[in-house]
């Protein structure tokens, strides 16, 4: 039997769902783990009969095992493990840009005088119409916080006093010529290729099979491992994507051990190795 080891990391974690015929697939693979913690509990009521004041026997209620994992980097993928969501790769849809700030430049509208806004991500010729007019545009004066309201385009026509119009063809917004030199802050949406999951509000966890591995150096200069594997777990409790100023985020996803209902009545296997070398 392997001797007693000193776990000195956190190892990686993987998990995998399998259809009906067996075959399994990768849902996430989390390498970059800051905290991972695997709890094992068991309830337990105490039995009493006559006038004894300890327990003449005691009934076990439940068992369960709880797993824990802090990963350092994001991943679509945790998302898809707790929600049951499903996860597209680079499709076309739009990212919002906010607070995105300008100088208004002389500029014509045709033949008429006027202020210009030339977004940065605007139709090109090259990239074609990239900006999603719906909602629109939400455009402010960054001194005032003055909000404008967007007309219809025309050609050599100049917007009035608080408004703007843009021009699909060119990416730029058009302001009244007085406007030359002020800042403006836009907000809209713009055309991108993304990965994207679709929160539901009828989708559930699926259960996945659960792999915690960790191999480490001991003082004896040989490797000690161990490797818990889990066949049926579904996700629970809080997801959250902290965000906070000069703070790495960090992404924690929670699952617990359901009965796989195996022939052989097994939820799972830890398993203790002593190597010569890093597995």
């Amino acid at each position: 039997m392997a001797k007693k080891m000193i776990i000195k990391g956190v190892g990686t974690m993987m998990a995998k769902v399998y259809d009906r015929a067996g075959n399994g697939a990768e849902v996430i693979t989390l390498g970059t783990l800051q905290d991972l913690r695997i709890t094992m509990s068991t309830e337990i009521d105490d039995i009493f009969g006559g006038d004894s004041m300890f327990a003449i026997d005691t009934l076990v209620r439940n068992k369960a095992i709880e797993i824990t994992a802090t990963d350092a980097k994001f991943d679509l993928d945790a998302v898809r493990l707790m929600m049951g969501s499903t996860v597209s790769e680079q499709v076309n849809s739009y990212v919002w840009v906010i607070g995105e700030q300008q100088t208004l430049v002389t500029g014509n509208n045709g033949s008429t005088l006027v202020a210009v806004c030339p977004l940065e991500f605007g139709g090109n010729g090259v990239e074609g119409n990239t900006i999603y007019r719906d909602p629109g545009f939400v455009v402010r004066t960054k001194i005032s916080n003055k909000l404008y309201k967007e007309v219809s385009f025309e050609s050599d026509n100049a917007p009035g006093e608080g408004q703007f119009m843009y021009d699909n063809t060119g990416g730029k917004l058009y302001f009244a010529h007085d406007m030359v030199g002020e800042d403006v802050v836009v907000n809209y949406r713009r055309e991108e290729l993304v990965d994207i999951a679709d929160l539901l509000i009828d989708e559930i966890p699926f259960p996945v099979h659960v792999i915690h591995h960790g191999s480490f150096l001991q003082k004896d200069n040989t490797y000690a491992g161990i490797e818990t594997e889990l066949f049926c777990c579904r996700a629970q409790g809080q997801f959250s994507i902290n965000a906070a100023r000069a703070t790495a985020s960090a992404s924690e996803v929670s699952l617990k051990v359901i009965d796989p209902e195996r022939a052989d009545g097994r939820i799972g296997t830890i398993k203790r190795y002593q190597s010569n070398r890093r597995v």
